[in-house]
């Protein structure tokens, strides 16, 4: 097997090995006579013409999304009277402590799909099935800042009928598990952060101010979207055997 150079890898993970190699035999050989300067600069070029979905750029733009949603869109959907958890919504069997354990959920659940929906559409594009299986949670989850009890029952339920409906049928399946890799990556990476902060300052975990919180939730996305990448890899992009092709939707569209 042929000894990738880490420049030729680098490209290949947003245009393919083959290409990725067709490329940079095209550099090396123009770099005979025109010189290494020329061969990065080009190279440099090559990635910015070629790997605008690359992970730094989509995760760069999932941050500003996630920002802007919350200093634009969320003023507007809590523009009302703020009602109670304890007040009546769509079941009035849910308990207090169960509204609130749903409520808690769905927030989380929330705003780790603020952030995975404009990463995966700049990553693999509207037509991959990670996209719309990510579109179609965030769309259930968004009613939940309404802070309106029928709302947020509704919102709980078909969000536990559409995970369980995903993990059942096959088509949805991995984008599913690829989707939940995601997020228990970002939460278990946040929670390790905000603790060890908390240790390092002596400080409450109720406390954590403001910058180490915002630190602590970009080292979780990034490493949630490492993650992400590697699964949808995985699960998604290889084949099976060299004559079978991907199923439509699941290769970058």
């Amino acid at each position: 097997m042929r000894n990738v150079p880490p420049a030729e890898w680098f490209l290949s993970q947003d245009i393919g090995k083959e290409r990725a190699a067709a490329i940079m035999g095209d550099l090396e050989e123009l770099a005979t006579t025109r010189g290494r300067l020329w061969f990065w600069a080009e190279y440099i070029r090559t990635l910015m013409s070629l790997g605008w979905r690359t992970g730094g750029s989509a995760f760069i733009l999932a941050m500003v999304c996630m920002r802007l949603f919350y200093r634009i869109v969320l003023p507007l959907l809590m523009n009302h009277r703020i009602t109670h958890l304890r007040d009546d919504g769509l079941f009035s069997v849910l308990s207090t402590h169960a509204r609130i354990i749903l409520f808690n959920y769905l927030i989380n659940a929330a705003r780790l799909l603020i952030f995975a929906l404009p990463f995966v559409v700049v990553r693999f594009g509207l037509r991959n099935r990670l996209t719309q299986l990510t579109c179609a949670l965030l769309l259930i989850a968004v009613p939940v800042y309404t802070l309106r009890p029928w709302l947020m029952d509704l919102s709980g339920v078909l969000m536990v009928v559409a995970i369980v409906a995903a993990l059942l049928f096959p088509l949805w399946r991995k984008p599913m598990v690829v989707l939940a890799g995601t997020c228990v990556t970002a939460i278990a990476t946040v929670v390790a952060c905000v603790s060890i902060l908390v240790g390092v300052f002596r400080q409450n975990i109720i406390t954590v101010s403001g910058s180490k919180s915002a630190i602590s939730e970009a080292i979780g996305f990034a490493a949630a979207a490492i993650v992400c990448i590697r699964l949808h890899h995985w699960l998604m992009e290889r084949r099976s055997s060299p004559g079978i092709t991907p199923i439509a939707g699941d290769a970058d569209a």
